[in-house]
C-alpha cells in the first residue's frame, strides 16, 4: 500500500462539535486529488468526540483511557502516521477553501521552507493575531505580571505578540495550532517534548527547528477560521493557569542563563503578594504558584469537564423556588448554586449534588449582621468566594458567574471566572460555543 503525501494528525477532548466542524472543512476544502489520511487521538473525552471520530471516513482513531495532555497525543499520532507531510491541526480549526492546497502548493514550490501556517479569522470573521515570535526574558515577566504596565516590560511584550505587524504578505513565523510540516526536518519518533504538556511545546519545536536553520512560513492566502482555546478552556482557570506558568518555567530553563530563573520567580511571588495586599484577584493560590515556579504543571483533569455556571442566590436553595434555573442550562453545563450569607456566623464550607448537573453551596459566614451592614457583608462575600474558588479549583471546567443578588457583587474577580454571565437573560446560561 502506497503512502500517503498527507498526514493529518487531530487530538480531541471534549470538543466533539468542533471537532465535527474541524473534519468536515478538511474534507470539503481538500483538493480531490490530494492523497491523505487523518489519525486522530482522543484523551479520554466524555462527550462522545471518540464516537464521532470512529465513524468518520480517513480517521484511524487511538483512544486513549485518561487525558495524556496535547504534546503526548500528537507524538502517539505521528508514531501511526504514514505521510511525507504532516499537518498538526487543532480541533477549533475550520478551513477555508484551498487553505490547504495553497500549503502544499507553497512546500512543493519552495524545497528551502520546513513548514507554513495559514492567517487565522475569529469565528465573527476578523482578524486573529495568533502569532508570537520568541520570547525575550523581559517579555516572559510581562506576560505574567503587572509589570506589562510598565513602558520596557510593555514594549517587550508587544514585540514578543508581534502587535501592529503587517501580516497581508508572506513572511517567516509559524503557529502550532496549524502547521503543515515536511517530516524530514522533524525527529523518528517524536514532534513535541512531552514535559511541556499543554504549552509552550510549539515555541520548543520553532525554536529547535530555527536553530537547525529550518524556515517556517505564515501564508495570508491560506485562511482558516479559530475558535481559540477550545480544549483549554475547559481545564478551569486554576489547572489552565498553573500548566501555562510552569510550562513557561521550564520554557526558561531551557532557554536562558541560570541566574535568570531565580529573578524570574523572586518577581513573580512579588507580583503575587502585592497584588494579594491590595485585594486584587490572582489566578493561583500561593500552593499552586510555588508549585508551578518549580516547573510542576500538575496533572491534567479527567471526567467531568462540563462548564460550571456559579449562580449566587438571593434566597436559599429550594426544590420549589429553583427548578426554573435547572430548565436553563445549556448542554455540557453545570450549575452550582450558592446560598447567601446567613444570619449566624459559620466556618465550614459544604457543596452536596442536587442532581446530575447541580450542586447546592452554603458558603462560609464570619460574621452577623450582613444584610444591614454593608462592610460585613463584604467580608462575608470575599470570604464565601475564597472558600468556594479552593472548591471548584479542585473541579476542572470553565466558570460562568452569575449574580441574581446585587449584594454578592463583591466577589467579582475572586472566583477565578471565565464570563460574567446577565442575571436578567431570558436563558443566560446558553451560549453558542466554547471559544
Amino acid at each position: 500500500m502506497t503512502a500517503p503525501l498527507l498526514s493529518v494528525l487531530l487530538v480531541s477532548w471534549n470538543t466533539r462539535e468542533q471537532t465535527r466542524q474541524c473534519l468536515e472543512s478538511l474534507a470539503s476544502t481538500a483538493d480531490p486529488g490530494l492523497d491523505y489520511e487523518v489519525v486522530a487521538v482522543d484523551n479520554g473525552s466524555s462527550d462522545g468526540s471518540a464516537d464521532l471520530l470512529a465513524d468518520q471516513p480517513r480517521v484511524r482513531l487511538i483512544r486513549n483511557k485518561h487525558n495524556n495532555g496535547f504534546a503526548a497525543a500528537v507524538n502517539q499520532a505521528y508514531r501511526r502516521a504514514n505521510g511525507q507531510l504532516i499537518l498538526l491541526l487543532s480541533s477549533d480549526i475550520r478551513l477555508h477553501p484551498g487553505a490547504l492546497s495553497r500549503m502544499v502548493d507553497h512546500l512543493r514550490e519552495r524545497p528551502d521552507v520546513a513548514g507554513v501556517s495559514p492567517l487565522y479569522l475569529n469565528p465573527d470573521g476578523t482578524f486573529q493575531q495568533h502569532y508570537v515570535r520568541q520570547p525575550s526574558f523581559t517579555a516572559t515577566i510581562a506576560l505574567v505580571t503587572a509589570l506589562r504596565r510598565l513602558p520596557g516590560f510593555r514594549q517587550a511584550l508587544h514585540r514578543f505578540q508581534m502587535r501592529g505587524e503587517d501580516f497581508s504578505r508572506p513572511r517567516q513565523l509559524a503557529s502550532g495550532s496549524c502547521v503543515l510540516l515536511r517530516r524530514t526536518v522533524l525527529g523518528q519518533q517524536t514532534i513535541f517534548d512531552e514535559t511541556f504538556p499543554v504549552y509552550w511545546n510549539d515555541a520548543v519545536l520553532a525554536r529547535q527547528l530555527d536553530q537547525a536553520g529550518h524556515e517556517l512560513w505564515m501564508l495570508p492566502d491560506a485562511v482558516v477560521t479559530h475558535s481559540r482555546g477550545a480544549s483549554c478552556r475547559l481545564l478551569g482557570p486554576t489547572i489552565r493557569s498553573r500548566h501555562l506558568l510552569g510550562s513557561l518555567v521550564g520554557y526558561l530553563r531551557m532557554t536562558q542563563p541560570r541566574y535568570r530563573l531565580p529573578v524570574f520567580r523572586a518577581v513573580l511571588l512579588a507580583d503575587h503578594l502585592v497584588k494579594r495586599l491590595f485585594g486584587r484577584s490572582v489566578p493561583l493560590g500561593l500552593g499552586d504558584l510555588l508549585a508551578a515556579l518549580r516547573g510542576d504543571v500538575g496533572p491534567l483533569p479527567d471526567g467531568d469537564t462540563r462548564d460550571w455556571v456559579v449562580l449566587f442566590s438571593r434566597t436559599r436553595w429550594s426544590v420549589d423556588g429553583h427548578p426554573a434555573v435547572l430548565g436553563q442550562l445549556a448542554p455540557g453545563q453545570r450549575l452550582l448554586v450558592v446560598d447567601p450569607p446567613g444570619r449566624r456566623p459559620r466556618w465550614r464550607c459544604e457543596v452536596t449534588p442536587i442532581g446530575s448537573a447541580a450542586w447546592h453551596a452554603v458558603a462560609p459566614t464570619a460574621l452577623p449582621l450582613g444584610d444591614v451592614v454593608p462592610l460585613v457583608n463584604w467580608i462575608n462575600r470575599r470570604i464565601a468566594a475564597g472558600a468556594l474558588r479552593g472548591w471548584l479549583d479542585r473541579h476542572a471546567g470553565a466558570r460562568l458567574l452569575r449574580l441574581d443578588d446585587e449584594r454578592a457583587r463583591p466577589v467579582l474577580g475572586r472566583l477565578g471566572e471565565d464570563e460574567l454571565l446577565p442575571a436578567d437573560a431570558p436563558r443566560p446560561m446558553e451560549r453558542s460555543g466554547r471559544g
